[in-house]
């Protein structure tokens, strides 16, 4: 399926492709659809359409949707030698930024931190953060992130431990801040309490939790200094 067209050393969109031949003296004619118009703009040129032997310098090559893809570079490597990639890929056309597969943009930095929150139930702080770091890793669309993602992303954050269990007849699910047992995990970001920092709101410093600290760290789950040192985990 055509998802877009090569041409002057940019992929572009359909809407975009349009406009860009027609600013290049290219007459396209209007009311049909995009592979139509092309396609006969090609014929009033001698161009073989099908065949794809012409300069994409010069006229649209199509772009199918197995050709879309967009390597991420910024996406730490959870094993050496992993290659991330996304089968999709932007438009380049000026002010569009369209996804060619998906036919739509990517929501502004409020709406990913919306679908993150909503999605994993997440602290609006910690949504805001992981929306924003997903972003620059390139992952700004939904369709294109995985849990895996955002617990990975939610591990780079000072954030609150929390940890959910089914509790009492009938059973109803229990938000705690401390751990129950040695590597209960996290509900935010799967790693267990002994992995978090905590923002001490006396000093604004940064605490492991299991470190000592000689202020008493506003924050649940966060050890004052004399319990850190008696290694007691409340």
């Amino acid at each position: 399926m055509i998802v877009g067209y090569s041409y002057g050393a940019e992929n572009l969109c359909p809407s975009c492709t349009l406009k860009a031949m027609r600013a290049s003296g290219i007459t396209v004619p209007k009311g049909k659809a995009h592979e139509a118009a092309i396609r006969s703009a090609a014929e009033k040129l001698g161009i073989d359409f099908d065949e794809c032997s012409y300069d994409s310098g010069s006229f649209p090559k199509p772009v199918t949707d197995q050709q879309c893809e967009t390597e991420l570079s910024e996406v730490p490597d959870g094993e050496p030698g992993i290659r991330h990639a996304i089968s999709d890929e932007r438009c380049s056309g000026a002010k569009c930024g369209k996804w060619l597969k998906l036919g739509e943009k990517s929501p502004a930095q409020g709406g990913l931190t919306r679908w993150v929150r909503d999605t994993y139930e997440l602290p609006q702080a910690l949504a805001r953060d992981i929306a924003g770091e997903l972003r620059e890793w390139g992952l700004s669309h939904p369709e294109f992130i995985s849990e895996d993602n955002v617990r990975q992303a939610a591990r780079l954050f000072p954030h609150d431990y929390a940890t959910v269990h089914a509790t009492g007849n009938p059973q109803h699910i229990e938000l705690r801040r401390t751990p129950d047992y040695d590597e209960d995990p996290c509900f935010y970001c799967e790693l267990p309490w002994e992995k978090h920092e905590f923002v001490c709101e006396t000093c604004g410093g940064t605490v492991p939790a299991d470190a000592a600290h000689t202020h008493q760290a506003k924050v649940a789950g966060q050890l004052t200094f004399r319990e850190a040192k008696a290694g007691v985990k409340s």
